[in-house]
Order: C-alpha cells, then sequence, then structure tokens
C-alpha cells in the first residue's frame, strides 16, 4: 500500500494567510487562493472539505467591488492601460527605428532627431502617470467601497476566520508529526488571536508575522 503523501506546510501556511486576509478586508486575487486550495485539496481531505466550506464566501467578498459602477469603470479602463503600458515600449522603439530605417528621423538633424525621442520617451512618462494615478484610485475606491458594506459580508468574514482557525491547527499539526522546523513557515496575519500561534513579530500596519506552535510530540516527551 503507497504511503499517503505529505502536505507541503508551505502553500498550506500561504493559503492561511491569504484568507485572513479576506477576513480584515485585504483583498487578493481570488484565482491565486483558489489554486493553492484545489492543489491542497487533492492531498488532503481535510483540507479539501475546509476549503468547500468557505470557498463561496470567497466569492461573496471579492465579487463586492463588482456591484459599483464606479470601481468597474476605472477596472476596465486598467484593463486597456496596463496591456499599453507593457508593449508601450517596444511599440516607442519600433516607431523609432522604422523611421530611422526610413531616413525621417537623419532629415531632422541631431537636435530633431532628440527632440524626436524625447518626445516619445515624454509620451511612455505621461501613460505610466496615467496608469499609477488609476491604478491609485482603483484601490482607494475598492477599500472605500468595502468600508462601506462590510456590514453586508459581516458574516462571511466571520466564517473564513472560524475554518481558517481549522487550517492553522492542521498546518500546526503537519508541523509537529513531520518534526519540521517551524521557522521555516513563517506566515503574516492581519489577527493574532488565532489559537496555535507563536507571534514573532508587529510591524507598524499591525500585521504579524507567526509561525505555528511545531513542538513536536518526540520533545514532548523527553521533557
Amino acid at each position: 500500500m503507497a504511503d499517503k503523501k505529505s502536505v507541503d506546510p508551505k502553500p498550506l501556511s500561504n493559503l492561511v494567510s491569504l484568507l485572513d486576509g479576506y477576513a480584515a478586508l485585504s483583498i487578493s486575487d481570488p484565482a491565486r487562493i483558489k489554486k493553492i486550495a484545489k492543489g491542497l485539496s487533492d492531498e488532503d481531505p481535510e483540507i479539501k472539505g475546509a476549503w468547500r466550506e468557505i470557498s463561496k464566501d470567497v466569492d461573496d467578498i471579492a465579487g463586492v467591488p463588482s456591484t459599483s459602477d464606479q470601481i468597474v469603470k476605472l477596472s476596465k479602463r486598467l484593463g486597456i492601460l496596463r496591456p499599453l503600458m507593457m508593449f508601450l515600449p517596444l511599440i516607442i522603439l519600433t516607431i523609432y527605428y522604422v523611421l530611422l530605417g526610413a531616413k525621417i528621423i537623419g532629415r531632422l538633424g541631431t537636435l530633431g532627431a532628440y527632440a524626436f525621442l524625447i518626445i516619445f520617451i515624454g509620451a511612455y512618462l505621461v501613460s505610466f502617470y496615467v496608469y499609477y494615478t488609476q491604478n491609485k484610485k482603483l484601490s482607494s475606491s475598492v477599500n472605500g467601497y468595502y468600508e462601506r458594506h462590510m456590514g453586508e459580508i459581516a458574516r462571511q468574514r466571520r466564517h473564513i476566520k472560524v475554518v481558517n482557525q481549522r487550517l492553522i491547527d492542521r498546518l500546526a499539526m503537519i508541523v509537529r508529526s513531520e518534526d519540521k522546523d517551524p521557522n521555516k513557515y513563517k506566515f503574516r496575519l492581519f489577527h493574532d488571536d488565532y489559537a496555535n500561534i507563536n507571534v514573532i513579530s508587529e510591524d507598524k500596519n499591525s500585521i504579524y508575522t507567526v509561525t505555528v506552535k511545531g513542538k513536536t510530540l518526540r520533545k514532548e516527551q523527553q521533557h
């Protein structure tokens, strides 16, 4: 009979951290959470059951901003600007070398060529500034929208936190049973009131770096 595949504590600690972010309304890409959860669910039925319980809660919380017309418009605008920002330098260089090959740049003289290049660079900087300000505006709008509508998702946030405690307990059990060093699996939390964790530090934004309590059963028996 084949041995049961061991669960890697690292992605599980990442999942715990991301889910706690949802409980605190610090939202990350739900697709990232689903990818981690699916991989872990294939390895561990307990994690699979926990994810099944809260997957809809994650979708409910992630979907809140989509009810705002302003946020949807900003998102669409950024959806256009993002690929443009990625390919704009290549587009600028392509146009420059095409004009250079057609000897149009040469006809402008040295100063004209420099002026042309400066115009292209300026266009890129303006585009970058527009993208940066729109992205900042979107983040601010999303945060404000969550604050105004947090009562509508209070149940989902509480449920995620309850189930997240079970995942922390599962992580602690894996670390202890396999005699792993918990310091190799540090993760970050917005809440420090979970059981089975050791708080290592707190930053200026009240985000905690923690580990699970990883004293092994073998070591406990020696004391």
